[in-house]
């Protein structure tokens, strides 16, 4: 099996995270697999971005004007519609990518990147087809505040991603199991990652999901040969986050991870190969 290269946020080098652009910029290189991050608006609508909130340094308001770090606590997007999260434009570049190029962008709806990327992967006649690998952001002690409860929740992704005929080519993942469980149980038959920054509750929250999920996802710091032995022999693998230097790339392939997730896929790619 080839080494899986990820496009984390779609990728963070040339542009903002989970935009279109960074979407189509990952596919155009040869990227086959992204990595996303999914929330939900008051109106239930599924919304990439890995925060549940408006704010520096991505975001400005509809007239401009650049958002604080302190805007967090007035832009929950749980909270508002998407017509009016629509309103601002969230494509000024991460001081932490200096690449990063300042482009007009909205944080899109799930349903539009699948609609547009495939369109334009059709439009530039490129060969094979893209996995989504979803991280839905989930925070159990934050149920109501940025997110409707598990169940509904996992319901609202799912719904989404059947209708639009993504099933066989869309991953779901999370740091929170509860949320895992309950889509399980919604779709047994969807592939499943459980997302992990910490490793001594790993074997205990496994038990507690009530399913092997295919994949097992931790920061590459907790990553060892004794962890690749260890889900190998339960049939599950790992594609550790957020891989970025070479060194780390190198090391996660030779300890024998199945892939990564990184904001460098261009790094990768000079590494690997294009993935087949």
């Amino acid at each position: 099996m080839a080494f899986e290269i990820q496009a984390h946020r779609g990728g963070r080098t040339q542009f903002p995270e989970n935009s279109l652009q960074a979407f189509c910029h990952a596919v155009a290189l040869g990227i086959r697999v992204l990595e996303l991050d999914v929330v939900v608006s008051k109106d239930h609508q599924i919304v990439v971005s890995h925060d549940p909130w408006l704010s520096a340094p991505l975001c400005s308001d509809p007239h401009g004007h650049p958002l604080s770090t302190e805007d967090r606590f007035r832009y929950i997007l749980y909270d508002m519609v998407y017509a009016d999260i629509a309103t601002f434009d969230c494509g000024l570049p991460h001081t932490s990518f200096p690449g990063q190029v300042r482009v007009a962008t909205i944080k899109p709806l799930l349903s539009t990147v699948f609609r547009e990327l495939e369109g334009y992967m059709v439009s530039m006649g490129m060969k094979g087809s893209v996995t989504y690998n979803l991280e839905i952001k989930s925070w159990p002690d934050k149920t109501g505040i940025f997110h409707p409860p598990p169940a509904r929740y996992a319901a609202l992704v799912l719904q989404l991603v059947e209708a639009a005929g993504l099933s066989l080519r869309v991953r779901i993942q999370s740091f929170d199991y509860l949320l895992l469980r309950e889509a399980w149980r919604l779709n047994p038959l969807l592939c499943y990652g459980f997302l992990i920054d910490e490793a001594k509750d790993m074997d205990r929250i496994l038990c507690e999901l009530d399913f092997l999920p295919r994949y097992v996802n931790p920061h590459f710091s907790l990553v060892d040969r004794e962890m690749r032995d260890a889900l190998h022999e339960q049939g599950i693998g790992m594609i550790p986050w957020t891989v970025n230097r070479t060194e780390e790339m190198l090391a996660m392939e030779q300890i024998g991870a199945e892939g990564i997730i990184t904001d460098y896929p261009e790094r990768a790619i000079a590494l690997f190969g294009v993935p087949e």
